[in-house]
């Protein structure tokens, strides 16, 4: 039987006039898998990322995904999250605020050199970036609407706790990157001596897994026990 090729196409969508190059550098980063609309910031962080020679930003699908969260932050909230790359997410967070100046961002880094790319772009006023261990630095940040969680594989679990504690009731934690976690027989990689479908089995939180893309779970920080309407 004659097979015929699919080809996949991806539409992008920019608010400014870009160059041939530019837009055809971002299609290679961002590869032919769903109709996307780049903002002119996050198209520059992911260029900003090929530059740098950083891969692990997060995929289009979960960047979009975030700037919808962080349009639902309260007024007043604060959003958290916990590895910076090059800023990659944080572009997407800052497009999803739009131009709201009543929630704070903080975002951490552990490495000096990474940090310091990302703080190029020039965030706005309401933007702080941290270097440090995100484990030990979390305690110390206070309560957050939303947290983003999306340091290497090797130091998840470790940060679990943590994070579901820094959430206000009804606060949101999406974490990044737990494909390589929902494998089915050897291939099945535990993290941090875990099991990936246990982790969030925390009576703190509703949680669900959301297969796609990169693979992320999206918790919701419930209401304390003892706590009441009125």
């Amino acid at each position: 039987m004659e097979q015929t090729a699919t080809r996949s196409r991806v539409s992008l969508t920019f608010d400014r006039e870009m160059s041939t190059a530019e837009v055809e550098g971002i299609k290679r980063s961002l590869g032919a898998r769903t109709a996307l609309q780049v903002p002119p910031a996050v198209g520059a962080a992911y260029a900003r990322a090929r530059q740098a020679g950083f891969d692990r930003s997060c995929c289009p699908e979960v960047g979009e995904l975030m700037s919808v969260l962080a349009a639902a932050v309260p007024t007043g909230g604060q959003i958290l999250e916990l590895g910076t790359g090059v800023g990659v997410g944080l572009a997407w967070i800052v497009h999803g605020l739009r131009s709201r100046t009543d929630v704070e961002v903080v975002s951490v880094e552990i490495d000096p050199r990474k940090s310091d790319v990302a703080a190029g772009a020039g965030w706005p006023d309401r933007v702080r970036l941290v270097v440090g261990d995100a484990k030990e630095a979390v305690p110390s940040l206070g309560e957050f609407d939303l947290i983003f969680l999306d340091v290497p594989g090797g130091s998840k679990a470790s940060l679990f706790d943590g994070a579901i504690t820094a959430l206000r009731p009804g606060g949101q934690l999406l974490i990044d990157d737990m494909n390589p976690y929902w494998g089915t027989g050897r291939t099945h990689l535990p993290l941090d001596g875990h099991d990936p479908e246990r982790l969030l089995e925390d009576s703190r939180v509703a949680c669900t897994r959301l297969r796609y893309a990169s693979g992320m779970i999206l918790a919701a920080r419930l209401p304390d026990r003892g706590s009441s309407d009125g």
